[in-house]
C-alpha cells in the first residue's frame, strides 16, 4: 500500500516502458500510481515531453505529487525544473537516468543535451545499476551529487528496465518505500 498522502505518477522513458516494464506492474498493483502519456513514444521532443509532464502534474495536484522516472523521464523531470514548470512536487525517484552526452545516446531524443545542473528543491533519490549500458554507476553518483539528491545502486541490474526482467521490481519497492518515509 502507498501512503495516501500523495499522488503519484510514471514518469517513462524512449518506448513508454511497456507491459514487461517494472513501472507498469507497479500501475497494475497500485492503481494510485497515474503515468504521463505521451503522444509519441519514440521520436521525444523534449519541450513536448516537458510540457506533457506539468499537464498531468497539474492534473493530479489535489495532493503533493511523487514523480517515479525511468530513463529518459528523468531527464524530462530535470528539464521541466529548470524551466520552472513543476509545481507540487513532494520527491522524486529517479531510475536509471541516460547519460546524455554518451557518444551513443539516441539521436530520436530531441533537445535533451544540455542536461540542466541544478538543485532538484525536493527531496530526491538516483538509482543506479553498475552495468547499465546508457550511464556508469560513477557518473550517475556525479550526477546526484550535481542534483543534491541521495543515490544507491542496485547492484547489476542492466539499465533497470524490461530487459532486467525484474517484473514487479520488489527491491525497487522498498527502495520507493523507504524513500517515502523521508517525505513530509
Amino acid at each position: 500500500m502507498l501512503d495516501n498522502r500523495f499522488n503519484y505518477i510514471n514518469v517513462p522513458g524512449l518506448g513508454g516502458s511497456g507491459e514487461y516494464h517494472w513501472q507498469t506492474f507497479w500501475e497494475e498493483a497500485y492503481p494510485s500510481i497515474h503515468r504521463v502519456e505521451q503522444a509519441d513514444w519514440d521520436h521525444p521532443v523534449c519541450s513536448t515531453w516537458v510540457n506533457k509532464l506539468q499537464l498531468t502534474v497539474e492534473k493530479h495536484s489535489s495532493k503533493p505529487v511523487v514523480l517515479i522516472a525511468h530513463s529518459l523521464g528523468c531527464c524530462v523531470i530535470i528539464h521541466a525544473l529548470a524551466q520552472h514548470k513543476l509545481k507540487g512536487i513532494a520527491g522524486a525517484f529517479l531510475v536509471a537516468m541516460p547519460d546524455v552526452y554518451q557518444h551513443d545516446f539516441p539521436k530520436e531524443c530531441i533537445g535533451f543535451n544540455p542536461l540542466p545542473e541544478i538543485k532538484i528543491p525536493f527531496p530526491s533519490l538516483v538509482v543506479a545499476s553498475e552495468n547499465d549500458p546508457y550511464i556508469t554507476a560513477p557518473k550517475l553518483k556525479a550526477w546526484a551529487d550535481i542534483f543534491g539528491s541521495a543515490f544507491v545502486s542496485v547492484g547489476e541490474r542492466e539499465h533497470i528496465g524490461t530487459a532486467a526482467k525484474l517484473e514487479y521490481w520488489e527491491e525497487g519497492q522498498e527502495l520507493f518505500k523507504n524513500f517515502l518515509k523521508k517525505l513530509k
